[in-house]
Protein backbone atom coordinates (compact mmCIF):
# COMPACT_ATOMS: atom_id res chain seq x y z
CA UNK A 1 0.00 0.00 0.00
CA UNK A 2 2.83 2.41 0.70
CA UNK A 3 4.25 1.70 -3.14
CA UNK A 4 1.10 2.66 -4.15
CA UNK A 5 0.76 6.13 -1.94
CA UNK A 6 4.83 7.03 -2.70
CA UNK A 7 3.84 6.04 -6.67
CA UNK A 8 0.71 8.23 -6.78
CA UNK A 9 2.55 11.18 -4.87
CA UNK A 10 5.40 11.27 -7.51
CA UNK A 11 3.13 11.06 -10.20
CA UNK A 12 1.06 13.99 -8.60
CA UNK A 13 4.43 15.73 -8.31
CA UNK A 14 5.15 15.41 -12.05
CA UNK A 15 1.70 16.56 -13.25
CA UNK A 16 2.60 19.54 -11.26
CA UNK A 17 5.66 20.02 -12.25
CA UNK A 18 3.98 19.78 -15.95
CA UNK A 19 1.51 22.33 -15.50
CA UNK A 20 3.91 24.72 -14.44
CA UNK A 21 6.20 24.34 -17.24
CA UNK A 22 3.25 24.91 -19.55
CA UNK A 23 2.12 27.91 -17.84
CA UNK A 24 6.29 29.04 -17.72
CA UNK A 25 6.07 28.99 -21.31
CA UNK A 26 2.96 30.95 -21.91
CA UNK A 27 4.09 33.86 -19.75
CA UNK A 28 7.73 33.66 -21.34
CA UNK A 29 6.13 34.26 -24.80
CA UNK A 30 4.11 37.73 -22.75
CA UNK A 31 7.29 38.96 -21.08
CA UNK A 32 8.55 39.08 -24.90
CA UNK A 33 5.10 40.96 -25.76
CA UNK A 34 5.84 43.20 -23.12
CA UNK A 35 9.63 44.16 -23.97
CA UNK A 36 9.06 45.06 -27.41
CA UNK A 37 8.69 41.92 -29.62
CA UNK A 38 5.14 42.40 -30.87
CA UNK A 39 3.02 39.91 -32.74
CA UNK A 40 2.05 40.39 -36.03
CA UNK A 41 -2.08 41.01 -36.49
CA UNK A 42 -1.96 37.94 -38.46
CA UNK A 43 -2.44 34.43 -36.89
CA UNK A 44 -0.46 31.59 -37.05
CA UNK A 45 -2.37 28.58 -37.68
CA UNK A 46 0.21 26.11 -36.95
CA UNK A 47 0.35 27.59 -33.58
CA UNK A 48 -3.28 27.36 -33.05
CA UNK A 49 -3.30 23.60 -33.82
CA UNK A 50 -1.08 22.88 -31.54
CA UNK A 51 -2.22 24.79 -29.00
CA UNK A 52 -5.54 23.13 -29.73
CA UNK A 53 -4.05 19.36 -29.57
CA UNK A 54 -1.55 20.56 -26.43
CA UNK A 55 -5.13 22.09 -24.60
CA UNK A 56 -6.84 18.74 -26.05
CA UNK A 57 -4.49 16.77 -23.96
CA UNK A 58 -4.83 18.69 -20.84
CA UNK A 59 -8.60 18.52 -21.05
CA UNK A 60 -8.71 14.73 -21.55
CA UNK A 61 -6.13 14.62 -18.87
CA UNK A 62 -8.21 16.56 -16.41
CA UNK A 63 -11.25 14.80 -17.21
CA UNK A 64 -9.58 11.12 -16.09
CA UNK A 65 -8.52 13.25 -13.01
CA UNK A 66 -11.79 13.97 -12.55
CA UNK A 67 -13.61 10.72 -13.02
CA UNK A 68 -10.79 9.19 -10.66
CA UNK A 69 -11.57 11.98 -8.25
CA UNK A 70 -15.17 11.05 -8.63
CA UNK A 71 -14.64 7.40 -8.28
CA UNK A 72 -12.69 7.81 -4.98
CA UNK A 73 -15.30 10.21 -3.23
CA UNK A 74 -17.96 7.39 -4.10
CA UNK A 75 -15.65 4.25 -2.76
CA UNK A 76 -15.06 6.86 0.43
CA UNK A 77 -18.49 7.81 0.90
CA UNK A 78 -19.33 3.89 0.53
CA UNK A 79 -16.81 2.75 3.28
CA UNK A 80 -17.70 5.53 5.39
CA UNK A 81 -21.85 4.32 5.62
CA UNK A 82 -20.56 0.37 6.05
CA UNK A 83 -20.85 -1.01 8.95
CA UNK A 84 -17.44 -2.69 9.39
CA UNK A 85 -17.29 -5.58 11.96
CA UNK A 86 -13.94 -7.53 13.34
CA UNK A 87 -10.74 -7.39 15.35
CA UNK A 88 -9.24 -4.43 16.39
CA UNK A 89 -6.32 -4.82 13.87
CA UNK A 90 -9.31 -5.08 10.82
CA UNK A 91 -11.09 -1.59 11.95
CA UNK A 92 -7.67 -0.34 12.86
CA UNK A 93 -6.59 -1.34 9.07
CA UNK A 94 -10.19 -0.75 7.43
CA UNK A 95 -9.68 2.92 9.02
CA UNK A 96 -6.23 3.36 7.78
CA UNK A 97 -7.40 2.54 4.23
CA UNK A 98 -9.92 4.98 4.58
CA UNK A 99 -7.75 7.50 5.38
CA UNK A 100 -5.35 6.74 2.46
CA UNK A 101 -8.02 6.94 0.34
CA UNK A 102 -9.21 10.41 1.38
CA UNK A 103 -5.47 11.84 0.89
CA UNK A 104 -5.48 10.55 -2.48
CA UNK A 105 -8.29 12.68 -3.05
CA UNK A 106 -7.39 15.33 -1.62
CA UNK A 107 -4.15 15.62 -3.30
CA UNK A 108 -5.82 14.99 -6.60
CA UNK A 109 -8.42 17.41 -5.75
CA UNK A 110 -5.74 19.75 -5.10
CA UNK A 111 -3.97 19.21 -8.79
CA UNK A 112 -7.61 19.70 -10.47
CA UNK A 113 -7.52 22.98 -8.98
CA UNK A 114 -4.69 24.22 -9.63
CA UNK A 115 -4.40 23.13 -13.76
CA UNK A 116 -7.65 24.75 -13.34
CA UNK A 117 -6.36 28.03 -11.44
CA UNK A 118 -3.71 28.14 -14.49
CA UNK A 119 -5.79 27.38 -17.44
CA UNK A 120 -8.10 30.10 -15.93
CA UNK A 121 -5.08 32.30 -15.61
CA UNK A 122 -3.82 31.49 -18.81
CA UNK A 123 -7.10 32.32 -20.63
CA UNK A 124 -7.47 36.01 -18.66
CA UNK A 125 -4.24 36.81 -19.88
CA UNK A 126 -5.22 35.97 -23.50
CA UNK A 127 -8.34 37.27 -22.90
CA UNK A 128 -6.75 40.81 -21.68
CA UNK A 129 -4.38 40.52 -25.06
CA UNK A 130 -7.24 40.74 -27.39
CA UNK A 131 -9.21 43.29 -25.43
CA UNK A 132 -5.88 45.01 -26.08
CA UNK A 133 -5.95 44.41 -29.73
CA UNK A 134 -9.81 45.21 -30.09
CA UNK A 135 -9.25 48.65 -27.69
CA UNK A 136 -6.27 49.64 -30.45
CA UNK A 137 -8.54 48.42 -33.82
CA UNK A 138 -11.81 50.58 -32.80
CA UNK A 139 -12.58 53.71 -34.16
CA UNK A 140 -9.42 53.15 -36.52
CA UNK A 141 -10.27 54.68 -39.99
CA UNK A 142 -9.53 51.96 -42.48
CA UNK A 143 -8.92 53.45 -46.15
CA UNK A 144 -8.16 50.84 -48.86
CA UNK A 145 -9.76 48.95 -51.28
CA UNK A 146 -13.35 47.15 -50.35
CA UNK A 147 -11.28 43.74 -49.67
CA UNK A 148 -9.28 45.23 -47.73
CA UNK A 149 -11.75 46.90 -45.66
CA UNK A 150 -14.22 43.84 -45.65
CA UNK A 151 -10.71 41.68 -44.06
CA UNK A 152 -10.27 44.10 -41.58
CA UNK A 153 -14.07 44.04 -40.42
CA UNK A 154 -13.86 39.94 -40.23
CA UNK A 155 -11.09 40.25 -38.56
CA UNK A 156 -12.35 42.71 -35.50
CA UNK A 157 -15.84 40.30 -35.76
CA UNK A 158 -12.89 37.02 -35.73
CA UNK A 159 -11.40 38.79 -32.50
CA UNK A 160 -15.01 39.72 -30.75
CA UNK A 161 -15.76 35.90 -31.47
CA UNK A 162 -12.53 34.81 -29.81
CA UNK A 163 -13.30 36.72 -26.81
CA UNK A 164 -16.88 36.23 -26.34
CA UNK A 165 -15.27 32.42 -26.97
CA UNK A 166 -12.67 32.58 -24.06
CA UNK A 167 -15.70 34.09 -21.77
CA UNK A 168 -17.18 31.40 -22.48
CA UNK A 169 -14.56 28.69 -21.12
CA UNK A 170 -13.80 30.69 -18.06
CA UNK A 171 -17.23 30.54 -17.05
CA UNK A 172 -16.76 26.77 -17.19
CA UNK A 173 -13.80 26.94 -15.42
CA UNK A 174 -15.50 28.47 -12.90
CA UNK A 175 -18.28 25.95 -13.13
CA UNK A 176 -15.94 22.94 -12.20
CA UNK A 177 -14.03 24.90 -9.59
CA UNK A 178 -16.77 25.29 -7.89
CA UNK A 179 -18.34 21.54 -7.98
CA UNK A 180 -14.90 20.46 -7.62
CA UNK A 181 -14.79 22.53 -4.02
CA UNK A 182 -18.04 21.72 -3.27
CA UNK A 183 -18.35 17.98 -3.80
CA UNK A 184 -15.69 17.89 -1.22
Amino acid sequence: MKIVKKTWIAILAVLTAVVAACTATKRTSENNNSIGVQPSDNDNPVADKENAVHNDSISVHRAEMQERLEKLRAIIHDREMSCVYGSPEVLKEYSAHTRELRQEADSLQNVLLNMLESEKQSLNERLQSIDETIKGRSGAKVYGPPEMIKKYNARNKDLQEQRDSIQREMEKIDVEISNIKNNN
